[in-house]
């Protein structure tokens, strides 16, 4: 009788991990286009989210209700960070095959900007899925959580790009990370980040929803 209770904490383990499955699969098909990756990583983390926060009932609603919601204002900061990106490599593969001390300057400079446009890449999308505001305000509060508690940075940054990095280390296991990618590695990755994301965001989401009560009287 305690197995079949909904608050056991088997059932809510096989609930989280349904969820992440479940919005992994809606992330991996809404990005098929490749131009809406970044509408379907804010929905993701707009599931993610909410499932930390304890209230992920009707996955599939809210993964389209959020990628509807924030589709224009994703899509734009998508588009510029991938024309950031691709300006970036494709600097940082010619200047490495470059000379001379002009050249390594910029190639560190180059580097570091790369590194700045991951870092806004890992928050600016959670950022959206969390708060309402103007694209400008959206990446600049986006700059501003990263920097705030930097060890958090850290964290996030190794979550998300070693399992990647990782993946491209075997070729023999491709199949099996593509097969883990396909059916949670998305989901998983957003789940784990945002248990951090969360604990960043939760003051500020109060604070929000303060401010929408007192208007609302």
């Amino acid at each position: 009788m305690n197995l079949m209770n909904q608050d056991n904490i088997v059932h809510e383990i096989l609930n989280h991990i349904g969820d992440i499955v479940i919005a992994n699969l809606l992330f991996v098909f809404c990005s098929i286009p490749l131009v809406t990756i970044g509408p379907s990583l804010t929905a993701l983390y707009h599931c993610t989210l909410r499932s930390v926060k304890g209230n992920s009932y009707g996955m599939v609603k809210t993964f389209f209700r959020a990628f509807k919601e924030n589709f224009v204002q994703s899509l734009i900061v998508w588009l510029g960070i991938a024309a950031a990106g691709f300006i970036l490599v494709t600097n940082i593969r010619f200047l490495g095959s470059g000379t001379g001390q002009m050249g390594n300057i910029l190639m560190i400079l180059s580097e570091g900007l790369m590194v700045l446009l991951v870092i806004l890449a890992l928050y600016v999308f959670p950022v959206i899925a969390a708060f309402s505001s103007s694209t400008a305000s959206q990446v600049k509060n986006a700059v501003i959580f990263a920097f705030m508690r930097f060890p958090y940075t850290i964290v996030i940054a190794v979550v998300s790009v070693f399992p990647m990095y990782m993946t491209y280390q075997d070729y023999k296991l491709m199949p099996l990370w593509a097969c883990c990618w396909f059916f949670f590695g998305f989901g998983l990755t957003a789940y784990l980040n945002s248990l951090l994301l969360y604990r960043l965001f939760k003051p500020y989401l109060e604070k929000e929803s303060g401010t929408e009560s007192e208007k609302g009287e």
